[in-house]
């Protein structure tokens, strides 16, 4: 099962985490996997390649990404940049969630404001 916790601070994801893998189909043909996969390395790489964000906390290995927007050293416009790349994927996956229950386990937390 996946799993994808989501932090909120005034209503913007300020941190993401995604871990595991659907295993909804043999490997290769997972689209669940997939999908989560593409839509998350998207985010990153929009962040990182994109927008430039030199100070961005994240990490990122086989069947994980983490990425911590509140301690990053981002300026208000990078932060307001970063929303629409952050809302984006979380639409997405909230699709996908939707959509593949069994496979998906998505978490949304309202942290400190």
């Amino acid at each position: 099962m996946i799993e994808i916790k989501i932090q909120r601070k005034n209503d913007k994801i300020v941190h993401f985490e995604i871990r595991g893998h659907a295993n909804s189909s043999e490997y290769g043909q997972d689209i669940v996997c997939a999908a989560i996969s593409s839509v998350s390395q998207m985010t990153l790489n929009g962040l990182l390649e994109v927008l430039k964000f030199k100070n961005l906390k994240y990490e990122e290995k086989e069947g994980y990404i983490i990425c911590d927007l509140e301690n990053s050293d981002l300026t208000e416009d990078e932060r307001e940049k970063a929303f629409i790349l952050t809302e984006s994927m979380y639409k997405y996956i909230e699709e996908v969630a939707k959509a593949y229950k069994k496979y998906v386990k998505l978490t949304i937390k309202e942290v400190g404001k």
